[in-house]
């Protein structure tokens, strides 16, 4: 009875120590990735003050550009505002900016990916902002193909190089963004871009989209520029730069005149040695040997003035 009783103790010894062992292996991680989650969100509220509150306010409730006091909008209760919105302009490198925040032309990227999950997480829940990232499987190149060039070419050219699409307004190169930044973008409609809902492209031809940009960036361009389409910008600088040489030799060649009289006198004196009546080079006094006509006899007395002439006896 003893014995048993000892080896149920031992049992139940066993099972403590495993439990316990278990809890030393996943305390660390739940206290390291509570760790890491006061880093991330003390990370992004410091950010926050230091890149983003100037314009859109402390409380987030937004404000003017200190520069020209054009209003900035609001971060709370703003039904343009979502998650993939957020995202991709902190993507893109869109916010914050370095000069003028509605300028859309290419910008360097702020913050790294993890910098990037860290505001995005707290922004939206200090401020109530809905949504979530989406995610991109994997598309079919030949029919983002299609939906690229009905939907998109027209502003950021075939292969997706930017350009300008009216106004003024610069539509950025997008086949070199991450497939996550060209989803939102379909989604949100930054800037001048209109949105896309669900029922214009489905979700699958949003990843179709996405892979025909991530063909199209893996192409070689040229070797000058590594262009892969000339699109309307360069195709515009390749046009002024071509009217500029044609102008430049027509005024170079319009700047040296050469006078009608110049010509004339130049065509009309003989060459050094040439005789103008025969054209022909060298001593004009030698006989021509060619020259078969008999040379000229002096002139013989008629025999009739000769007779008469005669002396008389």
């Amino acid at each position: 009875m003893l014995a048993a009783n000892r080896r149920s103790l031992a049992g139940w010894l066993v099972v403590v120590a495993t439990a316990a062992a278990a809890a030393l292996m996943f305390w660390p991680s739940a206290f390291a990735q509570e760790g890491e989650q006061e880093l991330a969100d003390s990370f992004a509220v410091e950010s926050y003050a230091q890149n983003c509150s100037r314009c859109h306010g402390l409380d987030g409730q937004g404000g003017e550009v200190p520069t020209d006091g054009r209003p900035v909008p609001s971060l709370r209760n703003n039904d343009d505002l979502t998650v993939p919105y957020l995202d991709l302009v902190l993507l893109t490198g869109r916010m914050p900016p370095a000069g003028d925040p509605f300028d859309n032309r290419e910008r360097h990227v702020f913050y790294d990916d993890a910098e990037r999950q860290a505001m995005v997480e707290w922004m939206a829940d200090e401020f109530d902002i809905p949504g979530e990232v989406p995610e991109v499987n994997e598309g079919e190149v030949s029919r983002g193909l299609e939906v690229f060039a009905r939907n998109c070419a027209h502003c950021h050219g075939n292969a997706g190089a930017g350009g300008t699409a009216g106004r003024q307004a610069w539509t950025p190169q997008v086949n070199n963004l991450p497939g996550i930044a060209v989803a939102e973008a379909i989604r949100v409609g930054p800037f001048e871009m209109p949105a896309f809902s669900a029922e214009v492209i489905p979700d699958e031809d949003v990843d179709a989209v996405v892979a025909y940009l991530e063909a199209v960036d893996e192409e070689r361009g040229t070797p000058f520029l590594g262009l892969v389409e000339l699109n309307p910008v360069f195709a515009s600088g390749f046009v002024g730069l071509l009217s500029l040489a044609l102008l430049g030799s027509l005024v170079y060649i319009g700047s040296r005149p050469v006078r009608l009289e110049d010509l004339i006198d130049e065509g009309s004196q003989p060459e050094a040695g040439v005789t103008p009546a025969s054209g022909r080079r060298g001593n004009t006094d030698d006989p021509d040997p060619d020259d078969s006509s008999e040379p000229d006899q002096p002139d013989q007395p008629d025999q009739h003035d000769q007779h008469d002439e005669e002396p008389r006896p």
